[in-house]
């Protein structure tokens, strides 16, 4: 049987969450065709196997009490990779998603599931993917990307950006995800403290043109030959999705399919391949819209490589609908991971 690893955890604020999607994708693996063992990764950047214990202590964090001199740290958790023949890297943000962690399984010559380090930095890279997939005729918000550096001047960010978006808008860290550091800003007096706060997750923050319509997503799964599921929508009961809404407050709802013509949902289909296929992804993606009942203008939102999968998630909600349950999605990412690391094969001498 094939031995795969689920690694889990990491560095980045969506920690809790990787947690949750491993607990859901331990649960859902098809042990007739796979050994499994688990990896997490403390918020310290230290390497802690969790094999044999309740699932529930991983999805309740409780793991991180097995750290023990000799049996944790960098040197235990490339023994684990090393003993993968696959590894599904379900952890969620920076130093996780965005090719850091695709860069170090490269490396080690191991196949896992999702798309490869460029993918995986340019997806997480609000700022950078909105470039690629302009180049490519997908549309994308009006923005303007705004650094740390220039941050001494407010007066001038403000001028910036008033003139890219004006108010309303949407503020958010580049490199960031599950809406951690974003905010709605409805004013000009409200700018400077969201751009500051978004600021504090990373040292580029991306400001939007705020869009009056309904938050639909699309799952992705393939390498080549991609195929997209009916877009599912978001319901939401705050002013936007942010984090507590998605995971804290449990008051949001999803619909699938998506409450929108059908005529938009084909589109939504269509885009969401052509911007997998841009962004060079492969595996897995789920890709966020934006869609504008009035004028039936859609927009790509933003990539996500790595998304979740706790019992809540909308890409595996989406593949169910489908008529593809959880464990037949697992078999079949883990399935498409190895297909791309063979293709990817490269002659070195």
């Amino acid at each position: 049987m094939t031995k795969l690893l689920v690694l889990f955890g990491g560095q980045s604020t969506e920690h809790e969450i990787s947690c949750l999607s491993a607990y859901s994708v331990l649960k859902n693996a098809d042990r007739t065709r796979f050994v499994v063992r688990a990896t997490g990764i403390t918020r310290e950047g230290d390497f802690i196997p969790a094999d044999g214990i309740p699932l529930e202590d991983i999805r309740d964090g409780h793991w991180k009490k097995l750290k023990t001199a000799g049996t944790t740290g960098i040197a235990a958790g490339i023994e684990s990779l090393r003993w993968a023949d696959v590894v599904f890297p379900v952890m969620h943000g920076i130093m996780a998603e965005d090719g850091t962690v695709q860069g170090l399984l490269s490396v080690l010559g191991k196949p896992f599931v999702g798309p490869g380090v460029l993918s995986s930095a340019l997806c997480m890279d609000k700022v950078y993917a909105k470039i690629i997939l302009r180049e490519y005729g997908i549309p994308v918000v009006k923005g303007v990307s705004v650094d740390r550096s220039e941050l001494g001047d407010f007066a001038s960010v403000k001028a910036k950006i008033l003139a890219a978006t004006g108010v309303p808008c949407f503020v958010k860290p580049s490199n960031s995800g599950s809406s951690v550091g974003a905010s709605r800003v409805l004013s000009e007096d409200g700018l400077e403290a969201a751009v500051r706060e978004a600021a504090q997750y990373d040292r580029r923050v991306l400001v939007e043109e705020y869009i009056r319509g309904k938050e639909v997503e699309c799952a992705v799964l393939g390498n080549d030959d991609p195929a997209a599921t009916v877009p599912g929508e978001i319901v939401s009961t705050a002013d936007f999705y942010d984090y507590d809404d998605k995971y804290i407050n449990g008051t949001s709802s999803t619909r699938i399919p998506a409450d929108i013509p059908e005529a938009a949902r084909q589109k939504i289909r269509e885009i969401a391949v052509k911007a997998f296929k841009a962004l060079d992804c492969k595996g897995l993606a789920r890709v966020d819209f934006f869609y504008e009942p009035e004028s039936g203008r859609i927009f790509v939102n933003e990539l996500n490589t790595i998304p979740g999968f706790t019992e809540i998630s909308m890409y595996s909600k989406m593949w169910e609908h489908e008529g593809v349950p959880m464990k037949e999605l697992i078999t079949r990412l883990v399935e498409l991971g190895v297909e791309n690391f063979r293709e990817n094969k490269r002659k070195v001498d």
